[in-house]
């Protein structure tokens, strides 16, 4: 009904010659023009090239796995390096702008992480694997700043995260163990996630080809889950209510930013959502004595109020956006 009247309040104008021609067809013209063909095939492209150089690198790590043990040593060195050697001299005669370039940069990205765990397990470092994903994440860096993609950027941005993880793992079961494991474990990766999204925020036109929202955002759902989890463990564990305090700093700076500075309305609705999580466990941290079944029912209800406020605030300020 809005459209309708919008449309006729324009012609009504145009009839008074308060409005040319030209003028009534540019204020009818959508914001956000529906995609043409040409638009189409240009991320079918993408989607092919990149979807073809994963199917390459991963197949060569499965041709490893399945002759094992019919390959030398020195063989399985030689066809690894040969098929990181491949991408990266097809990347050479490529335009790295172009999106068979980026692609293929991605699969010399990925070839580089089979050839150290070939490296690993043929001649048996004794490399933790949280050791691995850094040297891959840090070796896949002149990739990602090479192709300027942000599939490679992706690449990194997930081995640097499951390197923290791992790493942690390793000093023992940060998730539920001692207060000293699970506190250092969720800054760092709130940490590392802040300083990727700074990064990308403030220098993404340089490290990317294109402008795009990926990197800041998984960055920023890396934030609010590292300390999202965190917090909910904080209930139950009063040690780490820092953690809490953290979380409302982070609330505080980025539901306003993504509000008004920098409008994103999936990062509010992951902050928003993430508060539903975190205050049902603290619900339930007050509830503990209660009978569960009884639980079970408060804490399903507040979850469906929760859920639904959020809801219908996104959808007022996707309306008030769309003006």
């Amino acid at each position: 009904m809005d459209d309708i009247r919008r449309r006729d309040q324009l012609l009504s104008w145009t009839e008074q010659g308060l409005l040319s021609r030209e003028q009534f067809d540019q204020a009818l013209t959508p914001e956000r023009p529906q995609p043409t063909a040409r638009h189409w095939l240009a991320a079918l492209d993408k989607v092919l090239v990149f979807y073809g150089c994963l199917l390459l690198a991963l197949g060569v790590l499965f041709f490893f796995a399945f002759n094992w043990e019919e390959l030398h040593r020195f063989g399985k060195l030689g066809l690894a390096a040969a098929a990181l050697s491949g991408f990266a001299g097809i990347a050479l005669l490529l335009p790295r702008e172009s999106v068979a370039g980026r692609a293929t940069l991605l699969g010399a990205a990925l070839a580089t992480g089979g050839l150290l765990a070939l490296i690993g397990q043929t001649y048996q470092t004794g490399v933790d694997i949280w050791q691995l994903f850094a040297a891959w994440a840090i070796l896949s860096l002149p990739w990602a700043l090479l192709s300027r993609s942000a599939a490679c950027w992706v690449l990194v941005w997930l081995l640097a995260n499951l390197a923290l993880v791992r790493y942690f793992a390793t000093t023992g079961s940060w998730l539920f163990g001692g207060l000293h494991a699970i506190s250092p474990a969720v800054l760092s990766l709130a940490a590392g996630n802040v300083l990727m999204l700074v990064l990308f925020e403030c220098w993404g036109d340089r490290l990317l080809l294109q402008p795009s929202r990926i990197l800041p955002r998984l960055a920023a759902c890396g934030v609010v889950a590292a300390l999202g989890l965190g917090s909910m463990i904080a209930w139950w564990r009063p040690g780490l209510s820092h953690l809490l305090l953290v979380l409302g700093v982070v609330y505080l700076v980025g539901i306003p930013t993504c509000r008004r500075f920098r409008p994103d309305l999936l990062l509010l609705a992951v902050q928003l959502y993430a508060l539903v999580a975190v205050l049902a466990a603290g619900l339930a941290r007050l509830l503990q004595d209660v009978d569960d079944f009884a639980l079970v029912w408060i804490l399903g209800l507040f979850v469906l109020i929760g859920s639904a406020v959020v809801s219908v605030c996104l959808q007022r300020w996707y309306r008030e956006d769309s003006r």
